[in-house]
């Protein structure tokens, strides 16, 4: 009984000290932080349908923008 205890005793040492140099090798990330130097990209609105997709979806269409790929929206 002696030895299970210590092999348990042992094991769980040796998973603390793993998940301690886990946490030194990769620092913490607050949650959102890689969002707050980035700027997010511009939404607008298609002109035929009314869906709001960013910009780099979109597509001109005589100085209208317009979904690029949406297979619902049809011209009226």
């Amino acid at each position: 009984m002696g030895r299970i205890l210590f092999f348990i005793l042992i094991g769980i040492g040796i998973w603390y000290l793993w998940r301690a140099s886990m946490r030194i090798t990769r620092p913490p990330e607050a949650p959102g932080a890689s969002r707050r130097g980035e700027r997010g990209e511009d939404m607008v609105q298609c002109a035929r349908c009314g869906v709001h997709l960013p910009r780099s979806e979109a597509r001109d269409e005589a100085g209208r923008l317009v979904c690029r790929d949406n297979p619902r929206c049809l011209a009226p």
